[in-house]
């Protein structure tokens, strides 16, 4: 997968983006919204809305992953609420091999030319795996 327009702030267990002149914490400073697959054209979305302890001068920010090859989706734990759904705990860069325990599939560094995933997981214990061709980092205007 190639990150167009943007870098995670730490490869492993991170909770930023940084791109567009910002810095997007997805745990502390955005709230997800929604995820979106657009099948005729291949596309997937992620998007996040800012919430009240976001320096950024966008509403939020939306990541649009194009030429999808890997969606996977899991069950949230059962005991959360349901706001922790809106909660990254984490975003990391996987290696794209079979594993059921991420950490396993994490590396501290990555060279440009690595294949890999990205892994977000969320407070309430769901994950989302994704792989596409191309990922980019859009700002979100809600008006």
């Amino acid at each position: 997968m190639k990150l167009a327009n943007f870098e995670l702030a730490t490869p492993s267990f991170g909770i930023a983006l940084v791109g567009l002149d910002s810095y997007w914490d997805l745990h502390n400073g955005l709230s997800f919204l929604s995820f979106s697959l657009d099948a005729k054209s291949n596309i997937a979305t992620m998007t996040w809305k800012a919430s009240g302890h976001a320096p950024i001068r966008y509403s939020g920010c939306t990541l649009v992953f194009i030429g999808l090859k890997l969606l996977i989706i899991s069950a949230r734990d059962s005991d959360p609420p349901l706001s922790e759904d809106l909660c990254v705990s984490s975003v990391s860069m996987v290696l794209p091999e079979p594993n059921p325990e991420p950490a396993f599939r994490m590396k501290a560094q990555w060279n440009s030319n690595e294949e890999f995933h990205l892994l977000f997981q969320f407070q309430s214990g769901r994950s989302i795996e994704i792989d596409a061709e191309t990922v980019e980092l859009r700002e979100l205007r809600l008006d």
